[in-house]
């Protein structure tokens, strides 16, 4: 990891650049802002041309100053800045602040020199760089406002730190979390991360004392096991990691040998390092306040069952198709539970979750907060979500008293509003009072929920340690990897090779009817797509005119293509699964699951997992299928093996580990899942060897 300490805690700091109007002026407002913070720390001017600025004495370069400097805002032009940060790393120069751009951006040919040579100051002096092409840092704990507007001069102190690789973004939503009623430690605009990069804030951040939450927007991860590292480490200080990602549609690779290479495209592998370790993907900039909120406020609870009480119908109604949507889960409210609530309610009104109360409650302050009272005492509750609006005006009533009341129970509560609205200095102060996040918006509210109870099944789960590696460099053979899969419980239908049509036809009489005839063909990949695959085959003509026709079709093909042979199968029946495992450029093995068969990338009924995968895990991710209900009975088919289908997938995953030095890639497709306590049968398995 780089070290950051000299950007967010200097103890001097040099204005290169330093003018009434260079830089659009930026130069003029980084030292006002830290006039006005009283300089914290020493504060020295660089310009060859001026001898005085603003009553300080300006220096001609770094070479000149009464002391080596701990960091440089370098407000300078770009054709510059390059040999300003030369001399002065070779005057002891620690760190830099970039804000101009053209390292390396586009397809410029010029910047990505300028990048090199940037890069070459980082690795001979060891001179720390923030940027190119950011907007600064703050650091509120020391007092220091090293980005160029005015408009940081108010922000409040608290306990959120801030990484945004976008520097304008990141300046407004600060302003606007602020108006929420956010509160931070540290920020940084991470510009084009030529050297300290997002996985070096989150480090600082992590052993911060001051930070207890780290809140992050992404366009993407430079060194992506350094970034595993610090959010794992975040994980297990319990510092939430909030994040929205840019390029969520961005497609998979071009070029895939595979289903699973297809289909593992780079949003679904991050959504997958984002749950091992626990980091909290946000929908939008509006959601990473709302959730930032959210977790600032609360304690994380201990589930993630959500109980909902309102006194609106149709907010009731649009909580449950939102709920629906981003899978929350609701809780069941006890007998109990439900008979005091009834107690409570007018004739007509059934109590239940979500509830809706009836309309007078909403001037019933205190009984609809004894009423969520009553909810949050059940067991089967983990977060109250209540209906509360914030003041506008300091005349407008308002009682923070009966939502403190709800959150005294010590379970996370949350007030959602049915809309957005302007928070106003009223409604600040009730919220402070009420110790309760007040969620603009409903489907807000929901995912914000989401985050809360994903977040505590992240620090429940234990990482898993990787398996031993298999130290052999030699490729195993593909019987012996059969021979692997069934030792562990993955058996193949009962199989067998032959070398012409009257052999494969003699063959298919010894396993029995009906069975099924593949080409064996080390090229081809996906035989389906090119009439290498016969289903339901019942006599012995059927199979031998069937072998003749593909050696037939096959005998066109260039040679790479040609078939060596013929595999007969068992025809198994059941519901068709994908299982696959590749090793992902930038983040490592990761194993996909999913509805199988033909229709894989076409239905893309799909989850993924970062390898090691355990069987609990297995089971989480057949879980989130939209496919899910075929593994329960389903319209007179018995119900399938789910447990047999989960230890298949986490066998693989093992098994693709120990061998990760030779297997590329590894996939089932597909694994047959037999009825309920038959296990699985892998039809057709498909190695991709280095």
């Amino acid at each position: 990891m780089n070290s950051v300490q000299y950007l967010f805690r200097p103890k001097s700091v040099a204005i290169v650049g330093a003018s009434e109007t260079g830089g659009r002026g930026w130069a003029r407002i980084l030292y006002e802002n830290l006039e006005l913070c009283g300089f914290p720390v020493k504060v020295y001017l660089i310009n060859p041309r001026r001898d005085e600025l603003w009553g300080q004495t300006v220096y001609p370069n770094f070479s000149s100053l009464p002391e080596t400097v701990d960091l440089a805002l370098t407000v300078v032009p770009t054709e510059a800045a390059l040999s300003v940060l030369e001399e002065g790393a070779n005057s002891g120069l620690r760190c830099a602040i970039v804000y101009s751009a053209g390292y390396g951006e586009g397809n410029d040919a010029d910047g990505q020199i300028r990048g090199e040579h940037l890069i070459g100051l980082k690795e001979e002096f060891g001179l720390r760089i923030c940027g190119p092409n950011c907007m600064g840092a703050l650091s509120l704990p020391e007092n220091l406002l090293f980005y160029p507007t005015p408009r940081v001069r108010s922000l409040p102190q608290g306990t959120v730190g801030v990484i945004f690789q976008s520097g304008g973004t990141f300046q407004y939503w600060l302003e606007q979390a602020a108006n929420r009623g956010l509160g931070f430690s540290y920020a940084v605009s991470s510009g084009n991360e030529l050297d300290i990069d997002i996985a070096d804030y989150i480090e600082f951040l992590v052993d911060d004392p001051s930070t207890n939450l780290i809140v992050c927007m992404v366009e993407g991860i430079r060194r992506a096991g350094a970034f595993m590292h610090a959010a794992e480490r975040a994980l297990a200080a319990k510092k939430p990691i909030l994040l929205v990602k840019i390029g969520a549609s961005e497609k998979g690779q071009a070029a895939a040998l595979s289903h699973t290479g297809a289909l593992a495209g780079d949003n679904n592998v991050f959504n997958a390092v984002c749950r091992k370790f626990g980091v909290v993907r946000c929908h939008s900039l509006d959601d990473l306040i709302e959730t930032s909120l959210a977790f600032q406020v609360c304690e994380i609870p201990a589930g993630r069952k959500v109980a909902m009480a309102g006194y609106s119908g149709g907010a009731k109604g649009l909580f449950l198709d939102y709920a629906n949507e981003y899978g929350l889960e609701l809780s069941k409210l006890s007998e109990a539970t439900l008979r005091q609530l009834a107690a409570h309610l007018d004739p007509g009104l059934e109590p239940g979750n979500p509830l809706d109360a009836g309309a007078q409650l909403a001037a019933q302050p205190r009984l609809f907060s004894k009423i969520c009272q009553v909810i949050a005492a059940d067991d089967a509750v983990d977060m109250v979500c209540m209906q509360g609006q914030l003041p506008i005006s300091a005349e407008e009533p308002s009682y923070p008293e009966a939502f403190a009341g709800v959150a005294k129970i010590g379970k996370p509560v949350v007030a959602y509003g049915r809309m957005a609205q302007n928070v106003t200095d009223a409604g600040r102060t009730m919220q402070k009072m009420a110790g309760v996040p007040f969620i603009q918006g409903l489907p807000e509210n929901i995912r914000a929920l989401k985050g809360l109870g994903d977040y505590s099944a992240a620090l429940k789960r234990k990482i898993p340690p990787m398996p031993a590696l298999n130290n052999s460099v030699a490729r195993m053979e593909y019987s012996t990897l059969l021979t692997l899969l069934a030792e562990r419980n993955i058996h193949l239908p009962e199989y067998a090779t032959a070398s012409t049509p009257d052999e494969a036809a003699a063959t298919a009489e010894k396993i029995g009817y009906p069975v099924v005839l593949k080409v064996m063909s080390s090229k081809a990949l996906h035989k389906t797509e090119i009439g290498g695959v016969t289903l339901h085959l019942r006599n012995s003509t059927e199979v031998r005119n069937s072998a003749q026709a593909m050696k037939d079709r096959f005998s066109t093909l260039p040679r790479s293509q040609k078939i060596s042979g013929f595999l007969i199968q068992e025809q198994v029946e059941g519901l068709e699964l994908i299982a696959g495992l590749r090793n992902d450029p930038q983040f490592g093995p990761v194993a996909i699951a999913g509805l199988g068969g033909i229709y894989v990338e076409a239905l893309q009924d799909i989850t993924f997992r970062l390898l090691p995968v355990t069987k609990d895990d297995a089971l989480e991710m057949l879980n989130e299928l939209r496919t899910k209900k075929l593994f329960s009975e389903f319209r007179g088919r018995p119900a399938r093996d789910r447990i047999a289908a989960a230890e298949a997938i986490s066998v693989l995953s093992d098994i693709y580990l120990e061998h990760r030095n030779t297997l590329e890639e590894l996939e089932i497709n597909p694994l047959i899942v037999l009825a309920e306590g038959y296990g699985v049968r892998a039809v057709d398995v498909r190695p991709v060897w280095k």
